[in-house]
């Protein structure tokens, strides 16, 4: 991971909020670890805060190794979710499986490690 998309990174939780972009040269709305605006090309984007709302728009369980507390599989859910605001991210459902696609969902943050956040996604009845 090149050092710039690792800051990017970094930047997509700051301050409990999960941060998306906005083009300076067209207005176009992205997803936090965009570097570059595909509609014009442009560098310059300007970090904006994201409600941290949206839908499901795809998942899918994975089943991950064992896990070492309990012994069995822990499964896991990927998806993409569309924000309120536009941009789709990849991410991490919290809770159970989706019974529709289009499910609401909102951001909520997982600590990795000291000072670091991941954004994961849970259904917005279960919050």
């Amino acid at each position: 991971m090149s050092a710039g998309l690792a800051r990017r990174g970094r930047e997509t939780t700051r301050f409990g909020k999960l941060v998306i972009w906005k083009c300076q040269g067209c207005a176009a709305v992205l997803a936090p670890l965009t570097g570059r605006c595909p509609s014009c090309g442009a560098r310059t984007l300007e970090p904006i805060s994201s409600a941290g709302a949206g839908v499901i728009v795809s998942c899918r369980v994975v089943d991950r190794t064992p896990d070492p507390v309990c012994g069995a599989p822990c499964p896991s859910i990927i998806a993409i979710v569309a924000l309120d605001e536009g941009p789709w991210v990849y991410s991490w459902i919290d809770g159970d499986v989706p019974v529709s696609s289009d499910r609401p969902v909102r951001v909520r943050f997982r600590y990795t490690q000291p000072g670091e956040r991941f954004p994961v996604f849970a259904p917005r009845d279960c919050l």
